[in-house]
C-alpha cells in the first residue's frame, strides 16, 4: 500500500516535471513564432514603404504635367468659349485632362496617407 502511494506520487511528480518541460518549450516555440512574425511585418512594412515611395514620386511628377496640361487647355477653352460647343474637341480634351488630374491627385493623397501610416506604424512598434 505504502508502495503504491509513493508510486502514485512519482508518476504525479513525473507528470509535473513533463508539463512544466512541455510548457516552456512550447513558450520558447510561440516567442520564435512571434520574433518570426514581427521581423516578416518589418520587412513588409520597409518594402511596401519603398514601393510606396517610388509610386509617389512618378505620381508626382506625371500629376505636375497633368496639371500645367490642363492649366493650358483651360486658358485656350476660357479664351474661345464664346466660340466652341460642349462637345468641340477642346472641350472634350479639357474634361478628359480634368478627369485624369483628379484621379492623380487622389492616387497622390493615398500614396501620402499610406506612407504616413507606415511611418506612424514603425514608430509604434519602435516605441513598444
Amino acid at each position: 500500500m505504502i508502495l503504491m502511494k509513493r508510486l502514485d506520487y512519482l508518476l504525479i511528480a513525473f507528470l509535473l516535471i513533463a508539463v512544466s518541460v512541455l510548457t516552456s518549450c512550447a513558450d520558447r516555440s510561440r516567442r520564435s513564432e512571434i520574433d518570426a512574425r514581427k521581423a516578416a511585418l518589418e520587412n513588409k512594412q520597409d518594402s511596401t514603404l519603398a514601393a510606396t515611395q517610388e509610386r509617389l514620386a512618378v505620381v508626382d511628377s506625371l500629376l505636375e504635367a497633368v496639371k500645367k496640361e490642363h492649366d493650358q487647355q483651360h486658358e485656350l477653352v476660357m479664351a474661345n468659349s464664346t466660340k466652341l460647343k460642349e462637345d468641340s474637341p477642346e472641350v472634350i480634351k479639357l474634361n478628359q485632362l480634368r478627369a485624369h488630374r483628379d484621379s492623380l491627385q487622389a492616387e497622390w493623397q493615398t500614396l501620402g496617407a499610406t506612407i504616413r501610416y507606415i511611418k506612424k506604424k514603425k514608430e509604434d512598434a519602435a516605441s513598444k
